[in-house]
């Protein structure tokens, strides 16, 4: 049996078929400032090239993921906050 996944604001995210877990937002950075360099210095040749770029639009769309989940993550704080969106409290059922 599988382990259980992890959820939460910590917890990384592990791609089909992949047995690492994916990056977190600053690791993906840090690889993708990793390849504009290398693609831009010209050390890779084309095939590499394509390579890191198709590795780079994949760790973009992982970034842009994390932050959809960060900017909702603090919509709801906000909101609970703000007690416009605020839990029940226990024992209420709702009906008066």
């Amino acid at each position: 049996m599988a382990p259980p996944k992890k959820s939460g604001p910590g917890a990384a995210s592990e791609p089909e078929g992949s047995g690492a877990p994916a990056p977190t937002y600053e690791q993906a950075i840090a690889r993708l400032e990793d390849i504009v360099r290398r693609i831009e210095s010209g050390e890779a040749g084309l095939e590499e090239s394509i390579r890191l770029y198709e590795e780079g639009v994949a760790l973009g769309q992982r970034c842009r993921e994390i932050l959809a989940r960060a900017e909702q993550r603090v919509e709801q704080v906000s909101r609970e906050a703000a007690g416009l969106d605020s839990p029940p409290a226990p024992g209420a059922e709702g009906g008066a």
